[in-house]
């Protein structure tokens, strides 16, 4: 029989919802991962709930991620037992846009005045492409179908992994249909007047994790 685990939303539920945010995945994708109703997983992070042993192991293999490292169980250390070696995974493309489709901030990186200049930008998608705004007399403005690259990552140190992806592309102004289309989804956090709206047309999309465990 399982044993009956006891949780808060905010303790456990709130660390679930909180991989799965950083993992880019709705609350649907990891009901169909742990084979539980999307309403269940609404519970366990939003309420309290009594989950069984079984759905520990469910959730935690959905979320990628170890019971111990879910639970913030603490574990017995042996001098003896070296460290495991961080190991590198690469994601697939598909997996890299969707996490850029889950976030608003990012890095960009260009060559300017004989360096490279990087930046953070707020950014919203529209299909495939990556949208931002900048000030008009900014050097990335004057930019058109320039190489430019587009970074995000997340790291969790409690639990000793993250991931990066980066896209290399092109970056241009946005024509007309373009900015309609996103006009209310991008708000500089710096302010000021950033009313040039640019585009990424992403050429090579890559990305990686990285787990200790």
């Amino acid at each position: 029989m399982d044993t009956q685990l006891a949780g808060r939303p905010d303790d456990l539920g709130s660390r679930i919802r909180y991989r799965r945010q950083a993992l880019g995945l709705t609350r649907a994708e990891v009901a169909h991962r742990a084979g539980l109703t999307v309403a269940r997983v609404d519970h366990i992070e939003t309420r309290p709930f009594t989950l069984t042993g079984a759905e520990l192991v469910r959730l935690a293999q959905a979320l990628d991620v170890s019971v111990d490292g879910l639970t913030h169980a603490e574990r017995p250390r042996s001098p003896s037992r070296a460290p495991m070696a961080p190991r590198l995974e690469p994601m697939r493309a598909d997996e890299c846009l969707r996490l850029i489709e889950s976030r608003s901030i990012g890095r960009i990186a260009y060559a300017g005045a004989g360096e490279l200049i990087v930046i953070p930008v707020n950014y919203c998608t529209l299909d495939r492409l990556i949208v931002f705004r900048t000030a008009a007399d900014s050097a990335v403005a004057q930019y058109d179908a320039e190489p430019i690259a587009f970074e995000l990552d997340f790291v969790d140190e409690g639990m000793h992994d993250g991931w990066s992806v980066l896209v290399n592309g092109t970056v241009r102004p946005a024509v007309d249909l373009e900015i309609e289309a996103v006009r209310d989804r991008v708000e500089p956090w710096a302010g000021g007047t950033r009313d040039t709206y640019l585009v990424i047309d992403p050429h090579h999309v890559t990305g990686r994790r990285i787990r200790a465990w």
